[in-house]
């Protein structure tokens, strides 16, 4: 695998990724995705939770606060996940069946559509996780067909390695959502 050594932050700037963290990682996606489709289901669904408990308390005003100016809401955080989510199950659906994953099926950072409600943005987040869940459950047992498709963080994945790097993401943004909510001017 070609090594990826540096990622982007959540406003695209280039972040280095210490390699001894890429490699746990990468580890991590390789143990669970020997892991039966079920199991991988169940992770999908501790990643969706996750988000959902991230948001527990979170109301409207507070959902759009930005800790800077440069930095996402919470908001913001839920339409990356969102656009990220329905962008990983066009790629695992692909790879499922050992097809190419083009490109253009990864989704862009952020979507559009700034007007959402957080009723709306979490009903679409729950939509998108059902989609991944879709493609997952899609997955056949035994080992993973071998087409893969690049991340820009750790290489190459096949669609088990991807439905796993799902609960990584969501982890990682549901924690980005608790970091805006610790936030010493975050509206109560």
């Amino acid at each position: 695998m070609e090594s990826d050594h540096s990622m982007q932050d959540h406003q695209g700037n280039p972040v280095a990724l210490p390699e001894d963290t890429r490699q746990q990682v990468i580890s991590y996606l390789k143990h669970q995705a020997s892991k039966s489709t079920a199991d991988l289901l169940a992770l999908v669904d501790r990643a969706a939770d996750s988000i959902e408990q991230s948001l527990v308390g979170v109301g409207e005003s507070q959902a759009r606060f930005r800790p800077l100016p440069d930095e996402w809401s919470v908001a913001d955080v839920l339409r990356h996940v969102d656009a990220s989510m329905r962008g990983t199950s066009r790629i695992i659906k692909a790879l499922a069946t050992d097809e190419e994953a083009h490109p253009d099926m990864a989704a862009p950072l952020v979507l559009g559509d700034a007007g959402k409600t957080l009723v709306e943005l979490r009903n679409s987040v729950a939509e998108a996780y059902d989609e991944v869940r879709e493609a997952v459950a899609a997955i056949p047992d035994g080992p993973a067909p071998e087409a893969t498709a690049r991340t820009p963080f750790f290489g190459d994945l096949n669609c088990k390695e991807w439905a796993a790097f799902v609960y990584v993401h969501s982890r990682d943004h549901s924690n980005q959502i608790e970091q805006v909510k610790a936030h010493t001017s975050f509206p109560s």
